[in-house]
């Protein structure tokens, strides 16, 4: 990762550097949240990973606030790197009591004194002591929009369609740090340590201070539990495969919906993980070996959706239909937003119009894997009607999808389900073809 300069192995390199190096990383490629933080070495490990990790997500979930609070100090944009200071500095200030704020100016300008320029670090401490004057000049009642720190085309987008008072509501939800969740597929006999219970089924959240050496991998590692939101139920539930099915999982990769599909089936029947040509198929390929029983068949086929035809299938003696047939399609992401908070950066009101254009595409391809009778479920993590029911009603009006019917579906909003944003509608295909 040549854009963070700082050897992040080193012992002497702080968290704070570290974040302020995924940050600067983050503003100069073309990357998400999630792939820096993979590239972070084993050695930066520990309470000092852990607050690397925080810092830089803080930065970048109040990062349009801190932005907007710095605009009548700053004539243009600084280079990356003193950008990801203010950023970093500015979410601690966020987080932190007034009297540690000189604190703060005074760590990050001394910081910066090994990388960035002399007058560079002079405008950081002159910009730093007036920033938190700044960023409490916002407020819910004239700046929404930069006080949840969010980009102004999506608050307007969302007022229009779910209103002022629900926006704010969104953007408050988006604002708060994501619980982490395991699903446990076998009901233990007692609460495994490191987890507490929810009010979902199967669902466990994860404790302040578990180990996930000690505490969870092991339970990961026995192939009976998947790090997952509770909103990732709704899609398999509708499908719910049944023992024997042949079952075509479209879009597979990483492999979480696989877990679900599988145990649904008992493990007992087939499973066929579609998904493009990549290095997330190496992830998906090691998830299907912990599902693969002496019932359970899995196989993968690459290969795009668009492009697939009966011969990419029998080329593999693969069914060219199938039973039940799953499509957890690419989508804005507008429904996750609190979880992988980079969303918000990176994207565009161009982009929602975008993923419904390619929803439908793929949906009609979908329908064609869908035997007689058979079921189709589409989903997406987006809370966007355009990439919901909109995209099914336009299924169904199409020439593809007259041999359909929606037979029910399941809609998360966050904040009234308390977990994820998601979609899912269940498709059945006329039994006479």
């Amino acid at each position: 990762m040549r854009s963070i300069k700082f050897n992040l192995s080193a012992p002497n390199v702080s968290a704070w550097d570290g974040a302020v190096a995924l940050t600067e990383a983050y503003l100069s490629e073309n990357l998400k949240a999630n792939q820096l933080l993979e590239r972070l070495p084993e050695g930066f490990s520990g309470e000092r990973r852990a607050t690397c990790q925080s810092l830089f997500l803080g930065a970048l979930r109040h990062g349009q606030r801190v932005q907007n609070a710095l605009q009548p100090f700053i004539k243009q944009r600084p280079r990356a790197l003193v950008e990801a200071i203010f950023l970093v500095a500015g979410y601690e200030m966020l987080s932190s009591q007034p009297e540690k704020h000189p604190q703060i100016v005074h760590h990050a300008v001394e910081r910066s004194k090994n990388n960035a320029a002399q007058s560079e670090t002079g405008l950081l401490n002159a910009v730093l002591r007036k920033l938190p004057e700044a960023l409490n000049a916002t407020h819910p009642s004239n700046r929404p929009d930069a006080h949840f720190s969010h980009p102004k085309w999506l608050f307007k987008r969302w007022n229009k369609e779910f209103g002022p008072p629900t926006t704010i509501k969104l953007m408050e939800w988006n604002q708060r740090i994501p619980a982490t969740y395991l699903k446990l597929y076998d009901t233990p006999s007692e609460l495994p340590k490191g987890l507490e219970l929810t009010q979902w089924e199967q669902f466990y959240k994860v404790a302040p201070g578990a180990s996930w050496k000690d505490d969870l991998r092991p339970l990961l590692n026995k192939g009976n539990a998947y790090v997952k939101d509770p909103s990732t139920r709704l899609a398999p539930g509708l499908l719910a495969p049944k023992p024997g099915d042949n079952v075509l999982d479209l879009c597979a990769a990483p492999g979480g919906k696989a877990y679900d599909l599988a145990h649904l089936m008992q493990r007992q029947g087939h499973i066929v993980a579609l998904d493009l040509p990549g290095p997330r198929i190496q992830r998906l390929s090691e998830n299907l070996e912990n599902l693969a029983t002496e019932g359970l068949q899995c196989t993968i086929l690459e290969g795009d959706l668009l492009e697939l035809d009966a011969t990419a299938f029998e080329e593999q003696n693969l069914p060219s239909q199938y039973d039940a047939v799953m499509l957890d399609a690419p989508c804005s992401n507008t429904g996750v937003i609190q979880r992988r908070t980079d969303v918000k950066w990176r994207l565009r009101g161009r982009d929602v119009s975008n993923c419904a254009y390619l929803q439908k595409q793929l949906l009609e391809a979908a329908a064609h894997c869908v035997k007689p009778g058979g079921r189709l479920v589409y989903s997406t993590c987006s809370i966007e009607l355009d990439e919901n029911k909109d995209v099914v009603d336009a299924f169904l009006g199409s020439a593809v999808g007259q041999r359909f019917s929606l037979q029910d579906s399941a809609i998360s909003l966050p904040w009234e389900t308390g977990h994820d944003g998601a979609g899912a509608f269940l498709l059945v295909a006329d039994a006479q073809g």
